[in-house]
């Protein structure tokens, strides 16, 4: 099966096994459930489950003949133009969305995911967010395990597109680092801190004005959480400019 179209299918809200049970079905175009979950390799009962939840979600129908249920999918042209007009209604909304987050005031607003999709909205974010920026950003950066999804993602999308950016963020390292130290060098002014005790495996980004964003790379752990609060951002630039003056200091 075609892992590419089950990545491009993750942006549109698709599980890996989702989006191998709704490429099934298109092949099929009209299949029993056992069927297709032979074809898809997924767990029957999980592939039952699936289309069970496309059918809630109108994106499955389900057909009896000869009392066994068929079932079909709805085509991606229409499938994709749907999620397109949502995402249309969702903007028109936005205005009325952002006045609402006004009303919390100055207190910290955060945001929690265990998607990769969202991983790759925040990234987008940072780099969006980039042209509107006085400073350098700030990263505390550990990228010890990640998973293989993100790896993929880092070097076929991001760093690309963060390659088009001549401003370099100001990074602070420990020196067990995965392959990815060897970037950081070229796009970052990096402090590397070679000690034992100074081991970093996930990272954290200051940007903006006061937004930090703290992603875990590993499988295990993958998730990601955004805040917005000017006086953990302005701690954690005081923390990392100390940080670096102390061992830069050291070095002389």
């Amino acid at each position: 099966m075609d892992t590419n179209l089950i990545d491009q299918l993750s942006y549109y809200g698709f599980s890996d096994k989702e989006a191998k049970v709704y490429l099934t079905c298109l092949e099929l175009w009209s299949s029993l459930a056992s069927t297709i979950a032979r074809r898809s390799e997924v767990n029957r009962w999980t592939t039952y489950s699936i289309l069970e939840d496309f059918k809630r979600r109108w994106i499955a129908s389900e057909n009896i003949r000869e009392d066994l249920k068929y079932f079909s999918v709805l085509n991606p042209e229409i499938l994709f133009k749907r999620e397109e007009e949502k995402y249309l209604k969702m903007q028109s909304a936005l205005p009325e969305l952002l006045a609402i987050t006004q009303k919390f005031g100055n207190r910290p607003k955060t945001q929690f995911f265990e998607w990769l999709e969202w991983l790759k909205r925040i990234f987008q974010e940072v780099l969006n967010a980039w042209e509107k920026m006085t400073s350098p950003y700030l990263s505390f950066v550990g990228t010890n395990q990640m998973d293989p999804r993100i790896e993929k993602y880092l070097y076929n999308e991001f760093i690309p597109q963060r390659s088009k950016i001549k401003t370099k963020t100001k990074a602070i390292m420990s020196r067990n680092q995965s392959q990815y130290i060897n970037y950081h060098k070229k796009s970052h002014n990096a402090l590397i801190v070679d000690k034992p005790l100074f081991d970093l495996w996930n990272e954290i980004v200051v940007y903006s004005k006061n937004k930090v964003a703290i992603l875990m790379y590993d499988t295990a752990e993958m998730s990601w959480l955004t805040i917005e609060s000017q006086t953990l951002h302005d701690w954690l630039t005081s923390l990392f400019n100390l940080i670096r003056d102390i061992y830069k200091k050291k070095k002389s």
